[in-house]
């Protein structure tokens, strides 16, 4: 089955917009602050695993049965390729009270906060999520993101829900634009990391 290609700027944008609206207040009346700002890490840039290790522990202390939607970065954090990023943007959804709780990481310091919007597609994992982002930069650069790379590309990742026909099942997706107008998107089982396919545009 072929996944559309998502563009790197239409989700930087929306991750912009959505650190935007917190930081001046004007998604304020929807959401409301769930825990107290933490410190990760004295370094601004924060791996993977530190940031989605805290950000899991706190999604199930709000909600025992959260379950994940989304795990990326933002433009303001590009991601490295040991998998470490100056913003990282993170979303659950709990069932049972049809709310969400948004977790983001910026440059080292822990913030989240509630809201009761529709949380969309629920990516359907096999097992526990795949958390080796390091692995993915690794693959996805050998299936062409190396020398997109060389053109001026910088590598998106992403953790949400591809299209199926049954259910929505959670997906890694590395996308890449290069200087030249070249694309490519990479995608990984959610649940196990194992590649899955590389789409040239």
């Amino acid at each position: 089955m072929k996944f559309g290609i998502r563009t790197i700027g239409a989700t930087l944008a929306c991750a912009v917009l959505v650190l935007t609206l917190g930081a001046h207040g004007v998604a304020r009346a929807q959401a409301s602050e769930v825990c107290k700002p933490e410190k990760l890490s004295a370094q601004k840039m924060v791996d993977f695993d530190t940031a989605f290790a805290a950000a899991n522990k706190r999604a199930h202390v709000w909600q025992p049965d959260a379950v994940v939607v989304r795990l990326t970065h933002t433009a303001l954090g590009p991601i490295d390729p040991d998998a470490r990023s100056a913003s990282w943007y993170m979303l659950w959804f709990s069932p049972s009270i049809r709310k969400r709780i948004v977790i983001t990481v910026a440059n080292g310091v822990m913030t989240c906060r509630e809201d009761a919007n529709n949380p969309g597609r629920v990516p359907v994992f096999k097992s526990d999520v795949y958390t080796d982002v390091r692995q993915l930069l690794i693959t996805a650069s050998e299936k062409g993101g190396g020398l997109l790379i060389q053109n001026g590309a910088q590598p998106t990742v992403e953790l949400s829900a591809g299209s199926e026909i049954v259910a929505f099942r959670g997906i890694w997706f590395v996308n890449y634009r290069a200087t030249d107008g070249r694309s490519l998107q990479v995608t990984f089982d959610g649940s196990t990391g194992k590649f899955e396919k590389a789409i040239r545009n």
